[in-house]
């Protein structure tokens, strides 16, 4: 049996977890050996994510984010996703054999990730370091597949199309301007972008458009910086709920290995929002399985600007 402590330990790691437009929609609930996982309907994006895909990915990443978490302090955690109503998983935990140094850093990892929008480094990312993520992925039952420099021009014409189809989509712009805050950060908001986390930046080098949150694409306004990024996609095997927990888990493995290899992590939602630009995506590239989302990974720098809600809040007892 763990200690209310140690509970609480795990679901403040679990929260670190990336979500879409950061609304953290789960819940988290102690039983007799473990947790239950649940998703928090009343923060589905109701425009964007009208059957809880996007809900399912991110709530697979908490739970991946937990397994790590546990791990770390010597915690087993046993997971079964069984995707009914609003349960998503149960995690049984049990005391195991001491944390090696390299799940240690694993969770670690936890602490420093956080999505980059800003502008990446020259230096491109290592074949070594994508073959480390491309393993994580598959540990996680999920497939990386890295876009070639030849296929750069399909994927940009994808996501650029999928962004005009967004921004033509009724109450798209209203849903954006809920999960967006300007001003002064209000300290009791423990969810949302702040408007430093969507910064693109200017005098950017790069080719693919990220998500126009203010309604206009940045643009540069001097020479570009040269940026060597790589992109990639990950897929899942089928497109049902219960994938799309397991895309999540494979989702957080992706990003945690990332972080440790020094790189940044930036996704382009836009393009696997609507179910008619996934399916664009998967057959510009040709693919096999289920696109789930689309990143951008390199070399640059940033801090994490984006809240969490207080464990309160997501404990349930």
């Amino acid at each position: 049996m763990l200690t209310t402590e140690e509970i609480e330990h795990l679901v403040m790691m679990a929260t670190c977890a990336p979500s879409v437009h950061n609304t953290q929609p789960w819940t988290f609930t102690p039983t007799a050996d473990g947790l239950l996982v649940q998703r928090d309907r009343t923060r589905q994006l109701g425009v964007i994510d009208p059957d809880g895909r996007e809900m399912m990915l991110s709530c697979g990443a908490a739970l991946h984010h937990l397994e790590v978490a546990a791990r770390a302090i010597g915690v087993d955690a046993v997971v079964t996703v069984d995707v009914d109503d609003d349960r998503v998983a149960t995690v049984r935990l049990t005391r195991g054999a001491p944390a090696t140094e390299a799940e240690i850093a694993r969770a670690v990892a936890i602490l420093h990730r956080h999505t980059h929008r800003g502008r990446f480094d020259e230096e491109p990312v290592s074949d070594t370091d994508l073959d480390r993520i491309r393993l994580a992925v598959e540990v996680e039952h999920g497939r990386l597949r890295i876009v070639q420099d030849d296929e750069l021009v399909a994927v940009e014409v994808a996501v650029s199309r999928a962004e005009r189809s967004l921004a033509d989509l009724a109450g798209y712009s209203e849903e954006l301007a809920e999960w967006v805050w300007h001003g002064i950060p209000d300290e009791n908001r423990g969810d949302g972008l702040p408007t430093g986390a969507i910064d693109h930046g200017s005098a950017r080098g790069e080719s693919l458009e990220g998500r126009a949150f203010d309604g206009a694409t940045p643009r540069p306004s001097e020479p570009p910086v040269a940026e060597h990024p790589a992109v990639v996609l990950l897929l899942s095997a089928a497109d049902t709920p219960r994938d799309w927990v397991q895309a999540g888990r494979a989702l957080s493995a992706l990003l945690l290995t990332a972080t440790e290899a020094g790189l940044l992590a930036q996704p382009f939602g836009q393009v696997i929002d609507l179910p008619g630009s996934r399916q664009a995506l998967g057959q510009v590239l040709g693919t096999v399985g289920a696109p789930q989302m689309l990143l951008r990974l390199g070399h640059g720098t940033s801090h994490p600007v984006t809240p969490r809600r207080p464990v309160a809040d997501v404990l349930i007892s």
